[in-house]
């Protein structure tokens, strides 16, 4: 018996490939389900396909134009926090639904948004600010002013652990847990080394660059659009990635 399978033309495919970047782009730069599946829905309904269907897990893109056409399924293998690829993102798909940009073009332009190198030196302006956020999270505790360095030393260099670690082994939790041992380390020689300020307080400001606050931000965000699987599998990775960071800080402070 012959199957009858869809046809799909050259539109059609390139419709589908503008939209599934665009969701792979936001979903591994860290954007929540709802703003993933209402750009590619946005993106097909420019083009004519108000009846598209998409469904986006942490992991899975699964994008489809109607029911006479194949689906697309895209498996997502990693993910980070890049809200300037997000923003260019959501710019790119204004500018296909008001009519400034054709699908050619934006597709041209996603594909350099994904495959644009991070300039050689993005390390150090994260090393700095991670300084930064750990000064002011230690300045918003009432936090003593001798333990200004420890914190400032403590929250870059945990946060360069972790972002070196993440780089090179491409896993989730123990970047982290590492990172905050290494946190813990420092404030504690950073104590003994001047003492009079408080442990905790250096701590608690210097793994706040490393807390995963965005993940849970966006948890909360598909809980309200009604993404119960997105939303739980991002709680657990939140959970257990600040279980890594407790139980990093908490291996220092046991030993000393």
């Amino acid at each position: 018996m012959d199957i009858k399978q869809p046809n799909s033309n050259k539109e059609e495919s390139l419709v589908k490939d503008v939209a599934v970047l665009a969701g792979q782009i936001l979903l591994e730069s860290g954007a929540e389900g709802t703003r993933v599946e209402d750009t590619m829905s946005r993106i097909a309904a420019s083009a004519g396909y108000t009846e598209s269907n998409s469904f986006v897990t942490n992991t899975v893109i699964n994008f489809m134009l109607h029911n006479e056409t194949y689906p697309r399924i895209f498996r997502i293998k990693s993910r980070d926090t890049n809200l300037f690829r997000i923003s260019r993102t959501n710019e790119v798909s204004r500018r296909i639904t008001q009519g400034d940009l054709s699908l050619e073009e934006a597709y041209k332009e996603l594909k350099y948004i994904y495959n644009e190198q991070s300039i050689p030196h993005d390390l150090i302006f994260k090393f700095i600010a991670a300084a930064i956020i750990a000064v002011s999270f230690l300045y918003l505790q009432g936090g003593h002013f001798i333990d200004v360095i420890t914190a400032l030393v403590a929250g870059a260099v945990g946060y360069f652990v972790v972002e070196i670690l993440d780089r090179k082994l491409h896993s989730k939790f123990i970047p982290e847990f590492i990172g905050s041992l290494v946190i813990g380390l420092v404030a504690v020689f950073g104590h003994y080394l001047m003492p009079g300020g408080s442990i905790p307080e250096i701590i608690i400001a210097a793994v706040m660059p490393i807390v995963p606050g965005v993940l849970i931000t966006n948890a909360i965000q598909d809980l309200f659009g009604g993404h119960m699987l997105t939303f739980t599998t991002k709680s657990l990775e939140a959970l257990v990635t600040a279980f890594g960071i407790g139980a990093g800080v908490g291996s220092v402070l046991i030993i000393f």
